[in-house]
């Protein structure tokens, strides 16, 4: 009788283990929340940045003269105007403050400098990539650097009047290949509309490569023509692993410009990162005719003469970063603007966070 009593416990058990087991393994599936709809103005407007930033300014001249020692104030906006849902046919802008080619800056009237409030829009161009992989633009355009950074290519707020074709392959190691004709020159003049009528003037002509070597490395080639200046520039990016700890990129740039006078340049230079804290170093030369009489093309705080340079940038928060910046010219037989320059900038930029909140 036990016999059996313990048999059927047996069998109640395995039942409802089993049944305990069949539960476990096929919970019911969770209806997700469905993801909520993009607000309306996105449909037609892509606000792509929206920054405020403010900078101290100090430098001095090879002569050793306080060329600047001012606070500096910059608004700026960069958005497109969307056609179709696809967004393959657009109206691109950028404005900001400024008032020549390489600057985005304003005097508050803090220091040296009288107070200026200029703010125009200096890039505007018609956009339209009728295929994937081949797009063409018009109007008011950036300078397309490649993987050349503004230390001896083009400021970063530089502007051209002109076309440009670009083609961006899916697959394989060619990232792009982008050929620009157009007019280089009002340096003093940001407002694109004063400049619309330079489309019809031409004395620019760049043919750009950049390629993608693996995962790690990139690198691009072109050759400009400048105003009867013949110029070729290259850039590689070693963007380190994962593994390697706090070294992140190592970028070599050079140029060489083979017509009326030639001369040639190069950068050097290191990114580290360490938590919220991103430092790049390096070492460049540019010679003294890289510029014209209209100022320096390349980035305004390094400009013509051998230097080394450093910048300090931290997150304060996501949407703040603090940044400090020096140079410092060496073994330079040429006079030169920058001797020493240090820089302090605070920079708000809350656009990530407006679009995640839906503002736009």
């Amino acid at each position: 009788m036990i016999r059996y009593l313990i048999i059927a416990l047996g069998l109640m058990l395995c039942v409802t283990t089993s049944s305990a087991s069949a539960q476990t393994a096929t919970p019911q599936p969770t209806a997700k929340p469905a993801a909520a709809p993009p607000p309306a103005i996105r449909r037609w407007v892509d606000v792509q940045q929206l920054s405020f930033g403010g900078r101290f300014r100090w430098f001095e001249n090879s002569s050793g003269r306080l060329v600047s020692s001012t606070l500096q104030w910059q608004p700026q906006i960069r958005a497109r105007f969307l056609f179709d849902k696809a967004a393959k046919y657009s109206i691109n802008g950028f404005a900001s403050s400024g008032l020549t080619f390489p600057s985005s800056w304003n005097n508050t009237g803090g220091g040296l400098g009288t107070f200026s409030g200029a703010f125009n829009l200096k890039q505007l161009f018609a956009q339209a990539e009728p295929k994937k992989g081949l797009e063409f633009q018009a109007g008011g355009l950036y300078m397309n650097r490649g993987e050349m950074a503004e230390h001896i290519a083009y400021d970063n707020d530089a502007f051209i009047e002109g076309e440009r074709v670009t083609v961006r392959p899916a697959k394989g190691w060619l990232k792009q290949v982008a050929v620009t004709t157009g007019y280089l020159g009002d340096f003093r003049e940001p407002n694109v509309f004063k400049r619309f009528d330079r489309m019809d003037d031409w004395n620019y002509g760049q043919a750009l490569v950049d390629v993608g070597l693996g995962p790690h490395i990139a690198a691009s080639v072109d050759y400009t023509y400048e105003n009867g200046r013949d110029i070729w520039r290259e850039g590689v990016n070693f963007k380190l692993p994962s593994s390697v700890k706090l070294l992140t990129l190592l970028k070599f740039e050079a140029y060489q410009r083979i017509a009326t006078v030639d001369g040639n340049g190069f950068n050097a230079s290191a990114d580290l990162r360490w938590k919220r804290l991103a430092v790049t170093g390096g070492v460049m030369a540019v010679d003294p005719f890289y510029s014209t009489r209209e100022g320096p093309y390349n980035g305004d705080r390094y400009e013509t003469g051998t230097r080394y340079y450093s910048i300090w940038t931290v997150a304060l928060i996501p949407e703040l970063t603090l940044q400090a910046f020096h140079t410092q010219a060496f073994a330079t037989d040429f006079p030169i603007n920058i001797q020493r320059r240090f820089d302090i900038i605070l920079t708000f930029n809350p656009t990530a966070t407006l679009k995640r909140a839906r503002v736009f």
